[in-house]
């Protein structure tokens, strides 16, 4: 048995957000931090995810700006039809940002911090020791651990009909490298990664086509019906079917056929088609840790099958959102250092899709919520055009604002599509999270004109309509008789 070279209060085992809280969180506690990643620390997010995908975002959106500058009372804009996107400028554009957010994620800065970092592979020996496969060549490291938070991540997930196709394709990881414009572009998948880079895609000067059954299909249907008519208005085409076959064509281009027989011909093809856990590489078996294809088995408290080994984030098979494996991180590491434990799963998870408008939710949708509460529920929605801000920034007339909640005013949902749709969100998974009541939101003083006082006066509304409906309206009523 190899002796192990340093012995660890607490090792993780990954760097992406979940492995860069619960470090952080360990170190300040003042235990014995180590920190193992195999590729880079910062992980998805970082590097393939949120921050490249943003930036982005950002160009594209400055291009659509620029395209509809007339709009606006701008002159001296060049035919629309002539804006497109120099994509190797953007993509110095996009990595100077990476980079810059990656100077704070560096190892030479966790080293700093108090936290031990390893580079390289992981496995498990037993439960409390772990090898480390170098990445610089310097062979294998082994270390022990008295506890251990599995922050993995996960990966693109590519159905075998495209893998094994021998068809070039993009996926998340890649797709940020691309320093030439694709004439054409199909998105395999409707999810948040697809539709958001299949609309910066279109805004470059990209004719894009989305194949997927649904676009955005965990969202609310109204938000649904929102983003399918913005994507038809800038030229975004959705096919409702599924992928059967892909192979290359003689003049060098893709050919995708569809289950229900549609044929599409492009330049390039990009496989948004969801995420799956890593977890095969880390010899699971001889930690005797529990796991499947869906991740990591844990309890309501992060813990696997072995007690002092937890799993957060998207290994574990939770939502896959970057804040929500940061708060498990957080979560685990206070469950076995501090001496009370609190559950590190939640269903007020906020997310959002970053497209233009944003689509944003937390909570219930709205047929989650009818089906649940039937007719004793009130669903409220406002268009954007009751929104002052909405109407001052042109944007009044494709999306909307809508809460769930129940005869007590206890709320259960929302969803918006907005400018801002992430940062409203936020507000309403404060108020689930703390039992904060509708009306109390809508006594708040918010500031004006902004996105979020338009969610106070809503509230507003319900409260005002409470007191005139309850006993305060009937005296009301009956002053006006006397």
């Amino acid at each position: 048995m190899e002796e192990p070279v340093e012995e660890f209060s607490v090792v993780i085992i990954g760097a992406g957000s979940g492995g860069l809280t619960a470090a952080d969180f360990a170190a300040h506690l003042g235990a014995k931090t180590a920190l193992v990643e195999a590729n880079r620390l910062g992980g998805d997010c970082t590097w393939t995810g949120c921050v490249p995908s943003k930036a982005l975002i950002k160009v594209a959106k400055v291009a659509h700006t620029v395209r509809h500058a007339a709009d606006y009372g701008i002159e001296g804009v060049p035919d629309p039809a002539s804006v497109k996107a120099d994509m190797k400028q953007v993509h110095d554009r996009v990595h100077a940002i990476i980079n810059k957010v990656y100077e704070q994620e560096s190892p030479e800065v966790w080293e700093k911090r108090g936290v031990r970092v390893f580079m390289g592979k992981a496995e498990f020996i037993d439960d409390h020791q772990l090898r480390i496969h170098s990445s610089d060549g310097a062979g294998d490291v082994v270390i022990r651990g008295d506890r251990f938070v599995v922050c993995t991540g996960a990966r693109p997930s590519v159905p075998p009909v495209i893998a094994e196709s021998g068809v070039d394709f993009h996926t998340y990881e890649t797709i940020f490298n691309v320093t030439e414009l694709p004439p054409s572009l199909l998105v395999i998948g409707g999810g948040p990664i697809g539709c958001e880079l299949g609309q910066a895609f279109a805004r470059f000067g990209s004719r894009v086509t989305i194949l997927s059954r649904r676009i955005l299909a965990k969202e609310d249907d109204d938000a649904r019906a929102v983003m399918a008519r913005v994507f038809a208005e800038e030229g975004i085409e959705h096919i409702s079917a599924h992928v059967s076959k892909v192979e290359n064509t003689e003049s060098g281009q893709i050919k995708v056929t569809a289950d229900d027989g549609s044929e599409i011909v492009v330049d390039s093809l990009l496989v948004a088609a969801g995420r799956a856990p890593v977890v095969e590489s880390l010899n699971l078996p001889a930690a005797r840790v529990e796991f499947s294809a869906d991740g990591i088995d844990t309890n309501q408290y992060l813990q696997t099958s072995r007690k002092h080994i937890y799993a957060a984030g998207d290994c574990a098979g939770s939502e896959q959102f970057t804040h929500y494996a940061g708060w498990q991180a957080f979560m685990a590491v206070r469950n076995f250092i501090l001496p009370s434990h609190s559950r590190g799963k939640s269903h007020i998870v906020p997310r959002c899709t970053f497209t233009d408008p944003e689509v944003a939710s937390v909570g219930m949708t709205e047929k989650e919520f009818t089906d649940t509460y039937g007719a004793k529920g009130r669903v409220f929605k406002w268009p954007l055009s009751k929104i002052d801000r909405a109407v001052t920034e042109g944007e009044e007339t494709a999306g909307f604002y809508k809460i769930m909640f129940t005869p007590d005013n206890k709320l259960r949902g929302a969803c918006f599509v907005c400018q801002r749709a992430g940062e409203l969100v936020n507000e309403i998974a404060l108020c689930m999270a703390n039992d904060i009541k509708v009306p109390d939101l809508g006594k708040a003083m918010h500031n004006y004109p902004s996105f979020g006082v338009g969610l106070q006066q809503m509230c507003a509304d319900v409260a005002v309509e409470g007191l005139l409906t309850g006993l305060t309206g009937r005296i009301v009523n009956w002053l006006k008789r006397t």
